[in-house]
């Protein structure tokens, strides 16, 4: 009989599925920056910082550092002392319209407006920030004031998604080189992964400056205007067959931005700039690989990435090299304010330009649908766009300060 039962239990086990036998173990960050670098070493190169109560698992631990994955999908070695296994288990919303953000802070996006009396797991618990999945909604973080520990019934509100409308097509990624797909809608949030342009992608979810894609079996947020539902024409290839002693072809480079682009001693990030091309300027190149092609210019040889290399000249390289300098540029119209919304709740509302900067004293943060005056636009030198806006409350006081203008309708 013991036999049958322990033969009984062995099926059952087998029976468990993978992602069940192999529930992840969560940890939470304990310190205010968590660097995150690239190998275990403190003299490794920098990737990223982590703020308190970000969650992550671990994937291996050795000599007091640990490989780690964040909640976003962000790798990396940490050093082990600076994370604390985090204790999962139910909960339950306490209010009505609780953001769940894309990370640990109020000026993390909210994904997903929660109702209160909506069941959520605890995967993570935090100081200040909850790691929840709360279903249909998406994985988040959730103020933990703002959760209970025991069953609360619903309101009969309902929960509803941030994520902006439209989407459910294919398209592709644009622009003369790599792309980064990122955790979140801002140009200051981890990079998830980058691809080369024509890299077949699907948008799940458009707006007017952010996409929210699937690339390569990774989901996260693309700028829009590098993603385009026009299929590109293929890159034309070296000659499979140059001629005699001569594997050399002549390539242009290309930037995004126009600015010269690095040549380094050897092929990686990690070595040192040898020299820099101009823009449309044409490169001998000597030998061509996957991601790295050792280059000839003007008597100079080094390694550059070939995301900055096309055969074809670029069609604006006239107009770039020899622009006029006498020219009066056409004038920039002055900008005209325009009344609109918050599209989100919670929204930071910055005393000055940056996420560093505090909230507008007596306004705090906004909430979604609320009526904004936009005075001005600018973007920073990280891309961020912020708009200058006016908030009048109900007792006809005006406050002025600034907000991201994705966070705008």
């Amino acid at each position: 009989m013991k036999k049958r039962l322990i033969a009984l239990l062995l099926v059952m086990v087998l029976l468990v599925p993978a992602g069940i036998a192999a529930a992840a173990t969560w940890y939470r960050v304990n310190t205010t920056s968590l660097k995150v670098r690239f190998q275990p070493s403190e003299d490794s190169k920098v990737l990223g910082s982590y703020r308190k109560d970000y969650a992550l698992t671990i994937q291996s631990t050795k000599d007091g550092w640990s490989y780690v994955t964040f909640s976003n999908g962000f790798q990396g070695y940490v050093q082990k002392k600076f994370l604390t296994k985090a204790s999962s288990y139910s909960a339950w919303i306490y209010k009505d319209d609780t953001a769940l953000r894309r990370g640990p802070d109020g000026g993390f996006a909210a994904i997903a407006n929660l109702a209160r009396g909506r069941k959520v797991k605890v995967l993570s618990h935090g100081s200040l920030y909850d790691y929840v999945d709360a279903g249909s909604m998406g994985t988040g973080y959730v103020r933990n004031s703002l959760l209970s520990k025991k069953k609360i019934a619903p309101s009969g509100a309902e929960s509803t998604t941030t994520l902006v409308t439209g989407g459910d097509y294919n398209a592709w990624v644009m622009g003369s080189g790599n792309v980064n797909l990122r955790s979140s809608a801002s140009t200051s949030s981890p990079v998830v992964a980058s691809y080369a342009p024509g890299t077949p992608i699907y948008v799940i979810s458009h707006g007017d400056t952010w996409d929210y894609v699937t690339v390569e079996g990774n989901t996260g947020w693309m700028m829009t205007r590098y993603v385009s539902t026009s299929e590109p024409a293929p890159t034309p290839l070296p000659d499979a067959d140059p001629a005699p002693g001569d594997t050399s072809y002549v390539a242009y480079v290309v930037s995004a931005n126009k600015k010269p682009v690095n040549v380094r001693k050897g092929n990686s990030t990690h070595y040192s700039v040898q020299f820099k091309v101009p823009y449309s300027a044409a490169v001998k190149v000597l030998k061509h690989d996957k991601t790295w092609d050792y280059i000839q210019y003007d008597g100079k040889k080094g390694y550059i990435q070939n995301q900055y290399l096309q055969l074809a000249k670029p069609a604006d390289a006239g107009a770039v090299a020899e622009q006029d300098p006498n020219v009066t540029p056409t004038p920039v119209p002055a900008f005209v304010a325009y009344n609109t919304t918050v599209r989100v709740n919670d929204l930071n509302f910055h005393k000055r330009m940056g996420n560093w900067s505090s909230n507008v004293d007596g306004v705090g943060r906004l909430q979604a649908g609320w009526a904004v005056r936009v005075v001005k636009v600018v973007t920073d030198k990280s891309g961020i766009v912020w708009a200058n806006v006016e908030y009048t409350n109900a007792d006809g006081k005006t406050f002025t300060g600034w907000v991201q203008k994705e966070f705008l309708n």
